[in-house]
């Protein structure tokens, strides 16, 4: 499987590689006894990326141990389609967002005016689909993708998620006090896991590192971190060090400046008993 966003991030760690040693992709191919539109082929994502040619390739840029062993692994992921480039037709800056999401390390979620996805109910989600112009299949299925992009808190080696959480996301009944209440006491029970946790910033500290406007910032094991945007009909990626340097200094900020993770739980589980009163009060 060629053009994905697996292949496109397996080809430029292939080019880095090349370009760490010095060697054109004109020496690379001669030196392999390939034409030299093969390697760019490769390095480009443009045609199906085997396993075979990327061992070649790691072979003659010497790239041993553990490095090797992990593009290898890249390489024979590539060949095997993930769960969402089966059978869906996904927008292509959602497919890439799921992939970066699956290959992190931490995740960190910065939000301001709703909660974030990966910790939403479907009723959450469903509230916030239907406010825009949608089908009822479509907004099953965003829901469905959604909850599937969950799971990489509860594999085997779950993804670490920071969220950092504007107050007025909890003043902001979407869906109903019932669908808060709801959402908020899974927040609570998902930050009982290890690798999650939810920093509230009160609406009382005024200004704050996270204002300019919500961000995800994306962590790897061995790649350099990327940080994404997203607007209303589209999202971009920032990869540049001096470009996603503001956005780490912006959660170094956010993590002096947000309740503690105990304060934070309290803020969180007093929203939850209001809302829950309100649901008394206004029952369904």
């Amino acid at each position: 499987m060629s053009d994905t966003p697996r292949a496109r991030t397996l080809a430029k760690e292939l080019r880095s590689a090349r370009a760490a040693t010095g060697m054109t992709a004109r020496e690379l191919a001669r030196t392999l006894g390939w034409s030299e539109a093969k390697v760019s082929r490769i390095e480009t994502a443009r045609r199906g990326i085997r396993v075979e040619n990327v061992e070649a390739m790691l072979e003659v840029l010497k790239v041993r141990g553990k490095e090797r062993d992990r593009l290898v692994k890249m390489a024979t992921a590539v060949r095997e389609p993930a769960w969402w480039e089966v059978g869906r037709d996904l927008p292509e800056q959602l497919s890439a967002l799921i992939d970066a999401e699956s290959r992190a390390k931490r995740i960190t979620d910065v939000t301001l005016n709703v909660l974030p996805g990966l910790l939403q109910t479907r009723a959450y989600t469903r509230a916030i689909m239907e406010s825009v112009d949608l089908a009822e299949e479509e907004i099953e299925d965003r829901i469905g993708i959604r909850q599937m992009r969950q799971g990489i808190l509860s594999r085997r080696n779950p993804v670490e998620l920071r969220t950092f959480i504007d107050e007025t996301a909890l003043l902001r009944p979407i869906g109903g006090a019932r669908v808060m209440a709801q959402q908020l006491r899974q927040i609570v029970a998902a930050t009982d896991e290890p690798n999650i946790s939810a920093r509230v910033l009160p609406v009382s500290m005024g200004v704050h590192a996270g204002l300019s406007g919500t961000f995800v910032l994306f962590e790897f094991s061995r790649s350099r971190p990327v940080v994404y945007m997203e607007a209303r009909s589209t999202g971009a990626f920032i990869d540049e060090p001096d470009d996603v340097r503001p956005f780490l200094d912006s959660v170094e900020l956010l993590e002096a400046q947000a309740s503690d993770s105990e304060g934070s739980r309290e803020i969180l589980n007093t929203y939850v008993e209001q809302y829950e009163r309100e649901t008394e009060w206004h029952p369904a």
